[in-house]
């Protein structure tokens, strides 16, 4: 179980940051320390009645990692403030300032946002190939304007070529 805790709570902070530094090691040894010493009969009978196929455990502590880390200042016009699961589907809450919601409804900006996206999400190395595989149903990008939803996307991986 720590070692499952260890590599979501690396997964999250990649998916997010980008980027590995000297210090997450030492998050990662405290993550692992405080696992081994929280372990209790009740958690561990709750780990045995779990389903062998059931990802929402794994979700929440993937969910709960990503929280830690935001907000996420993503570019000058762009905070990312939320993310949240609902059916298998990893969601994301961004708030978006400085680009006019005309803008943000062209087709050209859309079909731009939607090729970021699916390069950044179908990316072949093996963070992305777990995290596709911990949110089968995909990943949602909600982009606010003055707390109103302005342009949403969702990509699967079946959308990854």
């Amino acid at each position: 179980m720590a070692l499952h805790r260890l590599v979501i709570f690396t997964l999250s902070l990649c998916l997010l940051a980008a980027c590995d530094d000297s210090s997450k090691a030492q998050q990662r040894e405290v993550a692992a320390k405080e696992a081994t010493q929280n372990t209790s009969s009740e958690k561990v009978e709750n780990f045995q009645k779990q389903n062998v196929n059931d990802k929402s455990t794994i979700q929440a502590m993937i969910i709960d990692g990503a929280k830690k880390k935001l907000p996420l200042l993503i570019d000058q016009a762009t905070l990312l403030t939320e993310v949240s699961t609902k059916s298998n589907t990893f969601i994301y809450h961004y708030e978006v300032k400085g680009i006019p919601v005309s803008v943000i409804d062209t087709n050209y900006w859309q079909k731009n946002m939607k090729k970021t996206i699916q390069v950044q999400y179908c990316k072949d190395d093996d963070k992305m190939k777990v995290f596709r595989e911990f949110f089968p149903e995909g990943s949602t990008y909600n982009y606010f304007v003055d707390n109103k939803l302005v342009y949403s996307h969702t990509i699967t991986p079946a959308e990854c070529h």
